[in-house]
């Protein structure tokens, strides 16, 4: 229903004129008019208006006069003429800002006048502002949605698959930003790109001086030159690097310079290389791919000292780790040649238009990123604030994954509207990091099937495990905190937290195995609570509490295997063993539970009976040779006083500290090697001609694994027993010498 925007009304000698504007409702179902009653180009309104008439006059028409160039009145506006009537109007599209007046006229005949012709009973004026539509947009937060169900498959989507939100704040109209003035966004384009960065598979080679001893005392520089990231094919005469004013480009590229010490030089990486052979055609616009250059990294460092001394006498440490930075952050450089060599390497990213990867999947532009929120969006006083939902085709999504190009999503949006007369737009970037915000979670409990030799899971445990973020620093948190990061407003940022779920302890239970998704409730440390039950003939119960890392920068399945049943096999073969050393090859699979020690016995009384269920260790003459840790220490962690201002640096850059547990599994799983001196304790007993040992192994849950294994006895080596036999011979000598000799001397005494 119209609402009157303002009214004016004329009396004159018993005759009136009253005028009503009251604004249309656009295409959309709301009024168009602002809130302090001006109009933009493209708005209509209605001017209704009546006529009061005295007994002595007659009405002839009503006349409006008004600016053509900047208003349109329809031909079907209503009984427009009469003594009453409607006059529909719209603003041109054209129309220039201004106050515009409506002049209304009112002819009829007075019955007094002597001559009896039509002429102005009276008129009134009604004034309407036109202004120009200028609005003025800030994207107070741009954020990826963590708080989707991804519950329905095990292991949700990375952040690709998630929808992303931008969060709109409407500061006002033109150039005093009048809140009063509507703004509306009711279309968008837009653009992206994913990002590759390949794996740094020379990361040795950069940093290694290239430095060769021959080349050091003949005072020669070497400085080589490297490019990585490059995986497609570029012009071929497009030059990738530029050394002292000559051009190099890929195919020639390592290159090593030998230069004299103490030479100055400059370089110059191309910042963008378009990729050949890899261009479409989408409508009439190109989709190109291209790499874009990242960083340098030059090792060891070099200066140019010239230029520096340049700016300053006397070089400060500021000074030079300002300069290394500039070095780092610049495809520009100069350096100075020293007889430690260096390597220079530039790293470059794959650029490829995510437009790109829907067209080899037929998908066209429209159908690659929807807008889920429906348009238009209004915005005024009451409504400054709207919330903006994209979501990203999950084919595509899976085909960027699949490519490998899971660095970033950059995105670039063009919001606007063309109704106010010309097309009006404003931009905005939201940047999507790849990680994950659920994984699979598995915990199964293994025991060992004799009769098929297969590894089954045991139905007689009982396993429960809550995962609590540690550190007293949550995934809520740190989601907060990033938010806080990008902007101060308040109202923004209460928008934004319905988006975030809390982050509560999860606890999950099942009988032999459990298989969920654990949701990413702490940045990247949980503390991990177990329980396992095992019903058999007696009830056990363990219990381990530890603290663990969890890395959602993949979607690898977070594995828990327990294993509470000490006849499951150690495996444990001999890969040399002599009289001297035994090597020794131990197996632990994941289905043992995670291994953190073994112990190496010797049995002082050979084995009667192969089976040890039957004979278990305290009741076997053991005698311990070794005991080796297949795990690091664990220990309590302290958060330092910084963490949570700066816990990005403690959550990434620490995460492989040896104070934290291992992703994969809590205790050691895979192959180690064991070697074993022996000595006169591996000697054989004089009723046999083979020494055995026992083997122990324990897990993480206390359960211990045992092998019984055979050894040669240890022996003398060959050059020791050739020796003792000399000197055995020696000693049989020198006996018999001093007997002779005593028979000498009797026999002299009796002469």
């Amino acid at each position: 229903m119209s609402t009157v925007v303002f009214e004016a009304d004329a009396q004159s000698w018993g005759v009136g004129v009253n005028l009503v504007v009251e604004p249309l409702f656009d295409m959309y179902g709301r009024l168009a008019v602002n809130d302090d009653g001006t109009f933009y180009p493209s708005d209509r309104f209605n001017i209704v208006y009546s006529t009061e008439l005295s007994p002595e006059t007659i009405f002839e028409e009503i006349k409006i006069l008004y600016d053509a160039s900047t208003f349109n009145m329809f031909s079907n506006s209503s009984d427009f003429g009469s003594a009453h009537g409607v006059c529909s109007f719209e603003v041109l599209s054209s129309a220039h800002a201004g106050l515009y007046s409506f002049d209304v006229e009112l002819w009829g005949q007075r019955f007094s006048e002597s001559e009896n012709h039509p002429a102005i009973l009276t008129k009134v004026a009604i004034n309407i502002q036109v202004v120009e539509y200028d609005p003025h947009f800030t994207t107070a937060l741009a954020y990826t949605i963590p708080s989707e169900d991804s519950t329905s498959s095990i292991g949700g989507g990375s952040s690709f698959d998630r929808p992303f939100v931008l969060i709109l704040r409407y500061d006002g109209n033109g150039p005093s930003y009048n809140l009063a003035q509507r703004a509306v966004v009711d279309e968008y384009v837009w653009a992206g790109v994913a990002q590759k960065i390949p794996a740094l598979d020379t990361m040795p080679q950069m940093l290694t001086p290239n430095l060769s001893v021959a080349n050091f005392f003949n005072q020669t520089a070497n400085i080589q030159f490297l490019a990585q990231g490059i995986d497609a094919k570029i012009n071929p005469r497009q030059p990738i690097l530029s050394v002292d004013g000559t051009s190099l480009h890929t195919n020639t590229l390592p290159k090593t310079f030998f230069w004299e010490p103490n030479t100055n030089h400059t370089y110059t990486w191309t910042p963008t290389l378009p990729i050949t052979d890899q261009t479409s055609s989408i409508g009439s616009a190109e989709v190109m791919e291209w790499f874009d250059w990242q960083l340098s990294i030059v090792f060891p460092p070099v200066l140019n000292q010239e230029a520096l001394l340049q700016v300053n006498q006397t070089l400060s440490q500021d000074d030079l780790l300002n300069y290394l930075i500039q070095q780092f952050n610049s495809p520009n450089g100069t350096l100075t040649a020293t007889p430690l060599g260096s390597t220079i390497t530039a790293l470059y990213a794959h650029n490829k238009p995510i437009e790109k990867f829907a067209q080899e999947h037929g998908i066209n532009k429209n159908q690659t990123l929807q807008c889920t929120t429906p348009l238009p969006l209004y915005f005024n006083t009451t409504e400054r604030y709207a919330k903006i939902h994209y979501l990203l085709n999950p084919t595509v999504a899976k085909e960027i994954t699949t490519q490998s190009f899971t660095d970033n999503l950059h995105y670039n949006l063009t919001l606007g509207s063309t109704r106010f007369g010309k097309p009006t737009y404003f931009q905005t970037n939201f940047t999507a990091p790849y990680e994950f915000y659920d994984k699979p979670f598995n915990a199964t409990a293994y025991s060992w099937n004799p009769t098929h030799q297969t590894w089954n899971i045991d139905p007689t445990v009982n396993i429960t495990a809550s995962f609590k973020s540690a550190l007293n620093f949550t995934q809520t948190d740190a989601l907060l905190w990033a938010l806080e990061e990008q902007t101060t407003d308040q109202t923004a940022l209460e928008i934004a937290k319905t988006d975030l779920y809390p982050s509560n302890t999860q606890t999950f239970s099942g009988t032999g195995t459990i298989e969920t998704n654990l949701k990413r409730t702490s940045p990247l440390y949980y503390n991990l609570s177990v329980e396992a039950n095992k019903q058999q003939h007696h009830q056990q119960t363990i219990s381990l509490q530890r603290t663990i890392q969890i890395n959602f920068q993949t979607n690898q399945p977070y594995t828990l295997p327990l294993n509470l049943d000490p006849s499951s096999p150690l495996d444990v073969t001999i890969l040399k063993d002599d009289t001297q050393t035994t090597l020794l090859m131990l197996n632990a699979p994941k289905e043992l539970g995670g291994l953190t020690h073994t112990s190496i016995y010797l049995l002082t009384q050979p084995p009667p009976k192969s089976d040890l269920t039957a004979h278990p260790p305290d009741q076997l003459n053991l005698r311990l040779l070794k005991t080796l840790n297949l795990t690091t220490t664990h220990q309590p962690i302290q958060a330092p006083p910084d963490y949570t201002q700066n816990y990005p640096f403690y959550q990434y850059y620490t995460g492989s500290s040896s104070i934290f547990e291992e992703e994969s599994t809590l205790g050691f799983c895979g192959q180690t090697q064991i070697t074993l001196q022996k000595d006169q304790n591996l000697a054989a007993p004089t009723t046999q001609n083979t020494v055995w040992l026992y083997v122990e192994a324990t897990n993480v849950w206390g359960t211990s694994f045992h092998q019984i294994i055979s050894l040669q006895p240890y022996s003398s080596p060959k050059w020791e027993t050739a020796l003792n036999e000399t000197a055995m011979y020696l000693v049989i000598l020198i006996v018999i010498a001093i007997v002779l000799s005593l028979a000498v001397y009797a026999i002299r005494i009796k002469q």
